[in-house]
């Protein structure tokens, strides 16, 4: 529940506006090779790739289940290993394969400077079929003597099968062991500021660095990382491109997205070019929140986009932190201790399954034991919801609970290899699919003595199921449905189950239709086919759409709206849900029918709702950055106002603290988890963003 309170404003559903000129083509609607342009001549849709088929629907998805093809890693990768810590004895690395490329351990090769060698391997992940069967490895655990080392570096190619250099079988030494691994501390740089006047010139001078720890976790000795594009090529973290990629022509006008990955990155590592105010640190063991919505997952996604080892070194000691926070037995087992009551929505599996894969770490793989556990036995929340309903007119249920239990149950079953989970994580599916598809009658069975609510492409429940207000009030909380969609892909890869695309296309409707609203100098109560006011990218206050916290359609189909200005925080979010909107359209053959209002079809309206989130996310993150906190800009002038009380005059203008924040410190997470896997889901669905073009709808008698 948010800390203040909701105002819900009952409106009819509005009709269409006017609309300022046409979205482009669909994929696929202009014959091979065409593509479309709107205003201006920006490409708004183009024709659908080979790996999704184009606008004919799922056959001949990519390799590996939908995942980005890349076959440059057909035969094997080449991995740079360095020396990170202390003399090893052993070097030892987790390495993900791509889908479909090893079948058995015992078939990979390995050569050092072209000579042969041999390493001792085991598969720590197996790739499963579509009811659960292993059919292949999904990540290995690779070891090697430490002599390989020429120096602190080495270069290993390792080839899927054929060649020399066997890979042995036989006992494996324990990452926690301190042959393989360190204790590595999180540490950060910080100084005190004060002003000074030399010689008729303000300066400001910085006290002796101090080193401050926040939490210590372990990092391997010996540091492995991977070729430009590897781990995309694999998957392991869902549909992610590489920061070169992102900034390619036909996604240019997303590459913001990636600019401010790296940007928002460094400073929530309080990586800047100066050491930090001491006071703007946030510690992360006292303020836990920082580890919701899966802070392990945002920094291994951060590396997999970047190449930046920075984001994979810290990725390692915040992944192995929560892990060895996560309670291994008892009444609270699978929780995250770090909380000092028990919450299960910190119970996080998707980046303890992309560490273990990467490192091999035995702790990784007893706390997502204990995750999916917790979640398989819940009875609060998955219980009742796999047998087919919520569980009170008054028991909490939310979309987020939702989201991090589906990925607690999948991961669960991709860690362990236990088909239990797969078969709980389906029947979730199965209520899932009636809840956001059902009739009246499927609504009633699903929430009975909740509403009338009608069926609105969305997890209707009520506002007192989600905390947040009275039972007659509907509710669904759009943004959170976002949390789903990793688990939802995944599974689909897996599977090929057509459900989950119909469930994106649903949340999407949902979104376009009921779910969002405009913001101008507050919230307008509108909605994004009926716009309040003009787009005018010059007003001091420029139009953006942004998704409601909470909404809903009433008996008599009327919005209840929840929304607050604030909520352009998670326009990020809604870009997640419309890229995996517009791609499941597209799977589905139907991205050029159904006209909506004044778009030719429901495919672009999608593809223009993705670009209203999209310049609204990128004003978000415009907003937060605070270049000025830099002591570097501060000029002598500027420092002149500060010589009467030089303390109060740093501490009031927050110089040395990070230049981009991300306060609270969960917002990092819920910004970047879901949102970084738009790149590859719109190339998998062949449209096309070379810039962003909002506004497309206009009230009458705007210019």
């Amino acid at each position: 529940m948010r800390a203040f309170a909701r105002v819900a404003l009952v409106l009819p559903l509005a009709t269409v506006a006017c609309v300022s000129s046409e979205i482009g083509n669909p994929p696929g609607g202009g014959g091979a090779g065409a593509s479309a342009t709107g205003a201006g001549g920006t490409t708004m849709g183009g024709t659908g790739t080979s790996g999704s088929g184009g606008a004919s629907g799922a056959a001949g998805a990519p390799a590996g289940g939908g995942m980005p093809e890349n076959t440059s890693f057909a035969s094997g990768v080449r991995v740079h290993l360095q020396r990170t810590y202390g003399a090893p004895k052993l070097v030892s690395f987790g390495l993900p394969v791509p889908p479909g490329a090893v079948k058995n351990a015992s078939d990979v090769r390995f050569s050092v400077s072209g000579a042969a060698t041999t390493a001792s391997v085991k598969a720590l992940l197996a790739e499963h079929d579509a009811n659960g069967a292993p059919i292949g490895v999904r990540a290995l655990l690779v070891q090697l003597p430490a002599t390989i080392l020429a120096g602190d570096s080495a270069d290993v190619d390792v080839t899927w099968s054929g060649g020399a250099g066997a890979a042995a079988s036989g006992a494996m030494t324990l990452f926690a062991s301190a042959d393989v691994s360190a204790d590595a501390p999180e540490v950060v740089p910080t100084a005190t500021r004060s002003i000074t006047s030399m010689g008729g010139t303000n300066l400001l001078v910085a006290s002796t660095p101090v080193m401050r720890t926040l939490f210590t976790g372990h990092e391997p000795r010996v540091l492995a990382t991977f070729p430009d594009g590897y781990l995309a090529a694999t998957g392991l973290l869902g549909h992610q491109v590489t920061d070169g990629a992102a900034a390619a022509p036909d996604s240019a006008g997303l590459s913001f997205l990636s600019d401010q990955v790296k940007r928002f990155g460094a400073s929530a590592m309080y990586a800047e070019d100066y050491p930090v105010n001491p006071d703007s640190i946030v510690d992360p063991v006292v303020n836990y929140e920082g580890w919701l919505y899966d802070r392990c997952a945002t920094f291994l996604t951060f590396y997999t986009h970047t190449g930046d080892a920075r984001f994979l070194r810290h990725a390692y000691r915040s992944c192995s932190y929560y892990a060895s926070k996560i309670v291994l037995a008892g009444a609270n087992a699978g929780t995250f201790s770090g909380k000092p009551d028990p919450d299960s929505k910190y119970s996080h599996l998707r980046g303890l399954y992309a560490y273990y894969a990467l490192t091999g770490d035995e702790s990784a793989l007893a706390a997502g034991q204990a995750i999916a556990a917790l979640w398989l036995q819940d009875d609060t929340f998955v219980g009742p919801y796999r047998m087919g309903h919520l569980r009170g007119v008054d028991k909490l249920w939310t979309e987020r609970l939702l989201g991090t239990s589906l990925e607690g149950l999948y991961y669960g079953h991709r860690l362990t290899g236990d088909v239990q989970y797969l078969a709980a994580f389906k029947q979730m599916l199965d209520t899932a699919t009636r809840h956001i598809t059902g009739d009246a009658a499927a609504l009633a069975s699903i929430n009975p003595g909740v509403g009338p609510f009608p069926p609105q492409n969305c997890f209707i429940h009520s506002a007192l199921q989600h905390d947040e207000g009275a039972a007659t009030d509907p509710w669904c909380s759009i943004w959170m449905s976002e949390l789903t969609i990793d688990s939802l892909l995944q599974y689909q890869a897996q599977t090929k189950d057509p459900r989950v695309d119909e469930i994106f296309v649903r949340l999407v409707r949902f979104l376009r239709d009921v779910g969002s609203q405009y913001v101008v100098a507050d919230v307008e109560g509108d909605s994004f086919l009926n716009p309040k006011s003009c787009y005018d990218p010059t007003a001091g206050n420029v139009r953006r759409l942004s998704p409601l916290y909470g909404s809903g359609l009433d008996a008599a189909q009327m919005r209840h709206n929840f929304g607050l200005s604030d909520d352009v925080e998670h326009c990020t979010d809604a870009t997640a849900l419309t890229a995996a909107g517009i791609r499941a359209l597209v799977r589905q053959g139907k991205f050029a029918d159904n006209p909506i209002g004044p778009f030719a079809s429901e495919g672009e309206s999608f593809v223009a709702l993705h670009h209203e989130f999209a310049a609204c996310a990128k004003q978000t993150f415009a907003d937060w950055t605070r270049p000025h906190r830099d002591p570097a800009t501060w000029t002598s002038a500027d420092l002149a106002r500060g010589l009467a009380d030089p303390a109060k005059f740093v501490s009031d203008n927050l110089i040395g603290y990070p230049k981009y924040v991300s306060t609270p410190q969960r917002k990092l997470s819920w910004w970047f988890n879901m949102s970084m896997l738009q790149f590859g889901l719109l190339a998998d669905a062949g449209v096309k963003i070379p810039a962003l073009q909002p506004g497309r709808i206009q009230p009458a008698g705007c210019k």
